[in-house]
């Protein structure tokens, strides 16, 4: 039995080569002018850096989470915990850090308190 070869030239959608010339007639004729490029080095540098606002999140630390929880609080509590986070700048901290200590600390004290 010999194999017979598909011929799929008929399915072939591939876009016939575009004319730059062509391209660039058609789009001036319609009010579309292409802009000028510009080289990489003739881009602006800005002269500083860019300052901080009031809130700028911090980075995200790689660890070991994997369960992401979405909570909303208060602007007195949300204040409370960046402040606990910031309390030793010599440790670096992230706020998921601050938020399982506390739950740590008031789970003990709450189960801890009902056993005795």
């Amino acid at each position: 039995m010999t194999r017979t070869r598909l011929d799929l030239s008929e399915f072939d959608e591939t876009p016939p080569s575009k004319d730059p010339a062509r391209l660039r007639e058609i789009s001036d004729g319609a009010g579309f002018p292409s802009r000028p490029s510009v080289p990489a080095a003739a881009a602006p540098i800005p002269l500083e850096a860019p300052q901080p606002g009031a809130f700028q999140r911090p980075p995200r630390a790689s660890g070991n989470r994997n369960i992401a929880i979405n909570v909303r609080v208060d602007p007195e509590t949300a204040a409370r915990l960046y402040a606990l986070r910031d309390a030793d700048p010599t440790r670096k901290r992230v706020l998921a850090d601050v938020v399982a200590d506390a739950t740590l600390l008031l789970y003990e004290r709450e189960l801890a308190g009902k056993t005795r």
